[in-house]
């Protein structure tokens, strides 16, 4: 019941902030939800409640592109079963192996990363591991690329989890570099787990390429739960290309993370 009442309050909340197109003609917003599981440690690597919950809630948000980090290759093939059906693709990147998670085949083990969902076909995948020079013992950590072809349009969407600590400028200065090119010229939507404020410098090529669904940089919506409570998980729309419409979040009661949800034009 509880979760029924979230997801009819944030369809509710996203379709008065996306409204309705002017024209027949124009596309539909973009709705694109980014999401920390804690698959691994606040799931425990469970498969079935969490695969279920999960694939529930991007059905019933119509979330056009949906990103999760902390997510179990197990938990990863039971949202892509449950959301083959109704038309959705999904694609995954492993990071690094989560202890908890299922032994699931040869190739994939216990692997523990990264995904993308969208209601639509998607193509030419790009997986990199993101540089970690500091700290050989570190959690592995990716970015993952695919191209969206979404009613209307195609976007270029990009997902990722930086890590905390010395890493996390290289990371961010390796994404910067390779991304923010390919954001001056096509449409491009990327998010996730970046694991800092909306204040720091490492942000500001960033701000400067995308509109974040929240415009107020200053006051970001709150993603990482424990107190105190603070922004980390993001969704931007490349400039020029994708114009942010409407921001949401909430708390999904099984992660340490709200689910953020923004809307573009």
């Amino acid at each position: 019941m509880r979760i029924r009442l979230v997801l009819a309050l944030l369809t509710a909340v996203l379709s008065v902030l996306v409204g309705t197109p002017a024209q027949a003609t124009r596309p539909p917003a973009v709705k694109a939800v980014t999401f920390n599981v804690c698959g691994n440690v606040c799931r425990y690597g469970e498969v079935s409640s969490t695969a279920g919950n999960i694939a529930y809630k991007i059905r019933a948000l119509g979330a056009s592109v949906t990103m999760l980090q902390e997510l179990c290759y197990s938990q990863f093939l039971g949202i892509r079963e449950r959301l083959a059906r109704y038309g959705y693709s999904a694609e995954f990147a492993r990071a690094s192996s989560g202890g908890r998670c299922d032994d699931d085949d040869r190739k994939h083990g216990k692997a523990f990363g990264i995904a993308i969902v969208a209601r639509g076909k998607m193509t030419g995948k790009v997986l990199y591991k993101l540089p970690s020079p500091y700290g050989t013992h570190q959690e592995g950590r990716a970015v993952l690329g695919v191209t969206v072809r979404l009613p209307g349009r195609t976007l270029f969407a990009v997902t990722t989890h930086t890590a905390l600590g010395p890493n996390l400028s290289v990371q961010l200065g390796a994404l910067r570099r390779w991304l923010v090119p390919i954001a001056s010229n096509r449409p491009v939507l990327f998010g996730g787990d970046l694991n800092v404020a909306p204040d720091s410098g490492d942000l500001d090529a960033f701000y400067a390429a995308f509109d974040e669904a929240n415009a107020d940089r200053a006051n970001g919506l709150p993603t990482f739960l424990p107190r105190p409570t603070r922004k980390i998980d993001y969704l931007f729309g490349s400039k020029g290309f994708l114009a942010p419409a409407g921001v949401a979040s909430a708390n999904t009661g099984y992660s340490d993370h709200s689910m953020y949800l923004g809307a573009f034009r």
